[in-house]
């Protein structure tokens, strides 16, 4: 087969929704990645990687790295073209096969919830639809008999005052943040409710 470089470098990669992009490294050893603007590299070392999922994301196409220890890493901002090379990557490297999980386009919202390792993913069709980290999620509640609310962290935007309110930073404003995501749960009522 084709001879791999010894480092495969991709430029303008997200780690785990970060707000700045950063460059990825994969080696033999394992994978690191790196903020543009510097800081802390992150590394997983090749014993780490438990399996791995390719799929459409909000940047491009994003490698999901499911961790043997626990929890999940996303890698954000690849181009469609790059899946051969990861594929090989991770085959020759941590041979680990990259699936290919392309996510439910339907318009429909009926699927299934499932409760994984690290996040809250929603299928539709057997496809992924969408996926909550849970640590992105502040609380869940039931909002009504047959409803579900999902109640989003607010991040660093804001610091939380005693009473809850969350006073926001004037800079932080302007960015649209999702805060709930509700879910319908059909047939949770008892016969005798519905007579």
């Amino acid at each position: 087969g084709s001879h791999m470089a010894a480092i495969e470098s991709f430029d303008h990669i997200y780690l785990d929704l970060s707000k700045e992009p950063g460059k990825c490294r994969f080696a033999e050893n394992g994978l690191g990645w790196k903020p543009v603007g510097g800081g802390e590299t992150f590394t997983l070392d090749v014993s780490n990687i438990g399996g791995a999922q390719w799929s459409r994301a909000a940047r491009g196409y994003e490698v999901k790295i499911l961790q043997r220890t626990s929890g999940v890493i996303q890698l954000d901002g690849f181009q469609q073209e790059d899946y051969e090379r990861l594929a090989k990557i991770f085959k020759n490297w941590y041979s680990t096969n990259l699936e290919n999980k392309e996510h439910s386009l339907r318009g429909w919202n009926w699927g299934k919830a499932e409760f994984g390792k690290a996040e809250l993913t929603f299928n539709v069709q057997n496809r992924p639809a969408f996926e909550i980290p849970y640590s992105e999620i502040a609380n869940t509640n039931l909002a009504g008999r047959n409803e579900i609310a999902v109640e989003f962290a607010p991040g660093d935007h804001g610091k939380s005052s005693q009473n809850g309110q969350v006073k926001s930073k004037k800079a932080s404003a302007s960015r649209d943040q999702l805060v709930e995501i509700r879910f319908y749960i059909p047939g949770t009522t008892t016969r005798k409710e519905a007579e």
